[in-house]
């Protein structure tokens, strides 16, 4: 094991430990992300992603996430990420920590597209059970467009949890021009539970913009999105934002 990967590894537990004992109800989905099925290996990320959202009769969610991460190979990049919210002008809680994985199971570029595979365990704070997520995430580039779809299958595990399994996707087609600013659109949304597709549904989209600044080998990266709900069991409006600092 490298100097940099012990490093990654004593800096994730700092990370857990300081949320522990701290309770919450987990709602990051203001701060959701596309994912994509991209690895390099040696890298340490440094990512902050906030988002704000607002439903009917004026209720309103914030979410603010911090993640570390490492490219450990080749092919499998992991984080942990701390999760905090609140709602409504209330208290801003730690809500939950997440360890999420990334695995590149093709070589960028080598086939009609690039495949990988997602897969999550979050530990809630609160009295509420723990999740799953797991799924493929696919990535083909269309002339100057790069096109991201993930299709997320999620779980409760613990104790009151429940025995559905529900299916969310995340959307997004970038337009490549100038690395500094390019523009795009994203879609998240919910399905509803397998056996019941359909039911319950919820989808919002809209316009991205997206931009990137070198510093030598190292890259800052960011993005903001306003989405509108599309649908009566979706947020009216989302605004959301990711920056992440990236080392080699």
């Amino acid at each position: 094991m490298t100097h940099r990967n012990t490093l990654f590894i004593a800096l994730s537990i700092i990370i857990v430990g300081s949320g522990l004992g701290i309770a919450g109800n987990a709602f990051a989905g203001a701060a959701e992300v596309v994912y994509q099925p991209i690895v390099e290996n040696g890298e340490t990320e440094i990512e902050y992603r906030g988002g704000w959202r607002t439903f009917d009769h004026g209720r309103e969610e914030h979410a603010d996430i911090l993640e570390l991460g490492r490219g450990m190979n080749d092919h499998w990049f992991t984080e942990i990420e701390l999760e905090q919210s609140f709602e409504d002008g209330g208290p801003n809680r730690l809500e939950a920590v997440e360890w999420e994985n990334i695995f590149a199971l093709t070589e960028r570029g080598k086939y009609w597209a690039d495949l990988g595979l997602f897969a999550s365990y979050e530990h809630t704070f609160s009295s509420s059970p723990d999740g799953l997520k797991i799924g493929p995430m696919f990535m083909k580039d269309i002339g100057p467009i790069t096109a991201n779809v993930n299709l997320l299958f999620e779980r409760e595990v613990g104790k009151g949890a429940s025995h559905a399994t529900g299916l969310a996707y995340t959307w997004q087609a970038r337009w490549h021009g100038s690395a500094a600013f390019e523009v795009g659109a994203q879609g998240f949304g919910e399905l509803g539970t397998l056996g019941h597709l359909g039911q319950d549904q919820s989808h919002i989209a809209g316009p991205v913009i997206f931009g990137e600044k070198r510093f030598g080998q190292d890259k800052l990266k960011w993005n903001a999105a306003v989405l509108a709900g599309l649908d009566r069991n979706a947020p009216n409006v989302t605004v959301r934002t990711q920056i992440e600092f990236e080392m080699h």
